[in-house]
């Protein structure tokens, strides 16, 4: 599954959706960071003292969110 989302942010650059997504700004900061820094979810998770889980269904939460923007962009070329 992991691989499945690095491969969808990375090849459809979802990080441009950054400020489109409706999340709070502490997702969107952890998001940016795990695809621009690649650090491990547990790196992240203790950085900001919640679980690697919760980490891991943040970066699945930006991506679904994000790609339907994409998916809204890519429609319309």
């Amino acid at each position: 599954m992991k691989s499945d989302i690095i491969d969808r942010i990375e090849e459809e650059n979802l990080l441009q959706y950054i400020d489109k997504v409706n999340m709070t700004d502490r997702d969107k900061e952890i998001a940016a960071i795990w695809i621009t820094q690649k650090p491990t979810y547990r790196e992240l998770g203790e950085r900001y003292g919640i679980s690697h889980e919760r980490i891991r269904q943040i970066i699945i939460k930006y991506a679904r969110k994000a790609h339907h923007y994409y998916n809204l962009d890519h429609k319309e070329q």
